[in-house]
């Protein structure tokens, strides 16, 4: 006997067709299949896709606020950038922990069944962040959480965070961070990424860099990157590459050629960049990396939620669907078939992006659903619908229902 029977499903491409579900895998996608199943549920012409997934989240940093309201209130005075570095050296693995958990309840309620997680490794937050995140990935079996360990205050005025990262990896994790453009030279910036790429090749990892955050055109530790990934053969994800909208054209696309010889997808996270552009005067930018001219020169662009109530972002409901309309927007992806575009950056190339096995809507795939109450993909993302269904491994993790009563 099957486990789940969904009927009439409204596939992405359109078709109506039955889904049956056996051990936490699709056994059969078709119209009126057979066979009994412990549950069976008719989705009337719901639209039904793989669940989303959501490539980057720095976790441990996220619903600072909880931990800022335990500050003194001189710390809680300071600039958030400033209060930020007491509130990570008051993190204890719990607390991450705790804020972790409830990033994980908003990612099943909104129909996620993989999630990267970065927690800081610095002198401030020693290895406690990672610790806490660590623990969140034994108690959800059926979701996948990636972890990568992210030297956010670099290298160069803290010399003793290399041997911490190094620390963070030997403990267990799916890709080493790097954020070489936050070091105070060119010099420091490449030193930062040749040692995050040594680091990910000792240990056998990926590497998953936060490349020029900034509108400086003069950043470029993106293609710098590129080229160290090119010369060793090595799997690299690169996030934001704001600074490429501020370059020439000439030395965006010399940057953009080297990204797609590496085979590297870019993640960027452009609701994030509305809000932290440093310019300070209008017209501002929208700070978003090149999204078309990635994608038109053969590079994969997905996108993340990437913060969540933290000093870098103060909004965020770890939503998928949210940030592919936050994404439709700023990238300007808003017509026809730029809709679909934007559905591949939230689900099946994001789960390429981070090297998911069975991923997808066909028999012998994972039965990991998200059914949207729409019937289409355009409807969803105009009315960020309710996730009717969460299907994740095989079983229904989570239910929405939403009313409304008009009184005329």
């Amino acid at each position: 006997m099957l486990d789940l029977m969904l009927r009439n499903a409204i596939l992405p491409e359109g078709r109506r067709v039955d889904i049956a579900i056996s051990d936490g895998v699709i056994v059969a996608v078709g119209e009126g299949l057979s066979g009994r199943a412990r549950r069976e549920i008719d989705l009337e012409g719901r639209f039904t896709q793989p669940a989303f997934v959501n490539p980057h989240l720095h976790a441990c940093k996220s619903f600072w606020a909880w931990e800022l309201s335990r500050q003194p209130p001189e710390v809680r005075a300071l600039h958030r950038f400033q209060a930020l570095a007491y509130v990570k050296r008051a993190y204890t693995p719990q607390s991450v922990f705790e804020r972790g958990l409830a990033l994980i309840k908003l990612a099943i309620q909104n129909g996620t069944c993989a999630i990267r997680l970065f927690a800081d490794v610095d002198e401030e937050a020693g290895l406690r962040a990672f610790e806490g995140l660590k623990r969140l990935q034994a108690q959800f079996p059926f979701l996948t959480i990636q972890l990568v360990p992210f030297p956010q205050n670099g290298f160069a005025r803290h010399p003793e965070n290399m041997e911490l990262l190094e620390q963070a990896v030997q403990m267990g994790c799916d890709a080493v961070g790097a954020v070489p453009w936050l070091e105070p030279t060119e010099t420091d910036q490449k030193a930062h990424a040749e040692f995050c790429l040594e680091l990910a090749r000792k240990y056998n990892l990926p590497l998953h860099a936060v490349a020029d955050d900034t509108e400086n055109p003069d950043s470029a530790t993106g293609a710098y990157l590129a080229r160290l990934a090119i010369e060793h053969s090595w799997p690299l994800l690169l996030t934001q590459l704001g600074s490429l909208s501020f370059q020439d054209d000439a030395t965006a696309e010399e940057t953009i050629r080297l990204i797609r010889q590496t085979g590297a997808t870019v993640i960027s996270n452009g609701h994030i960049e509305l809000v932290t552009c440093g310019v300070n005067r209008p017209p501002f930018p929208r700070g978003i990396t090149r999204v078309k001219e990635l994608l038109a020169a053969g590079v994969r662009v997905v996108t993340a939620q990437d913060d969540v109530d933290n000093p870098y972002y103060p909004f965020g409901r770890n939503d998928p669907l949210e940030v592919a309309l936050w994404m439709a927007h700023v990238g300007q992806l808003a017509w026809g078939e730029e809709l679909e575009t934007v559905r591949h950056m939230v689900t099946d190339w994001a789960a390429e992006a981070l090297g998911l096995p069975g991923y997808g809507l066909t028999p012998g795939s994972q039965a990991n659903l998200v059914v949207l109450e729409a019937a289409s993909w355009r409807e969803a993302l105009q009315f960020q619908v309710a996730k009717r269904y969460v299907i994740l491994g095989g079983q229904i993790r989570a239910e929405e229902r939403r009313e409304v009563r008009f009184h005329f």
